[in-house]
Parts: C-alpha cells; structure tokens; sequence
C-alpha cells in the first residue's frame, strides 16, 4: 500500500465518524467530500490524472 492509499483510508474512517458523531446538517456537506476523496484515493492510490497519448 502506498500512502496515498492510506490517506484515503484515514479519510474514510474520518468521515464515517465526523457523520456519526455529529448530527448537524452543516457538517454533512464535509464529510461527503471526505469520504468521495478518501474513497477514490483509497481506490486508485495516487492524486493525478494521466494523460492519455494517442
């Protein structure tokens, strides 16, 4: 695992607590973003886009 994969991880676990402990609805919009970066870094395990060559 690379540690972008593990920032994603943290992200994840962070967020799931962020909405579980805080039931406002402002906080919701936070963690949304959270947990959508932390599952796709999670997933693909780096921060950029590549570029295609034709």
């Amino acid at each position: 695992m690379n540690k972008v994969r593990i920032v994603g991880i943290i992200f994840v676990i962070l967020g799931l607590l962020l909405a579980y402990y805080w039931r406002n609805t402002e906080v919701y919009f936070f963690v949304g973003i959270l947990l959508g970066i932390g599952l796709l870094w999670s997933i693909t395990g780096r921060t950029k886009r590549k570029k295609k060559t034709d």
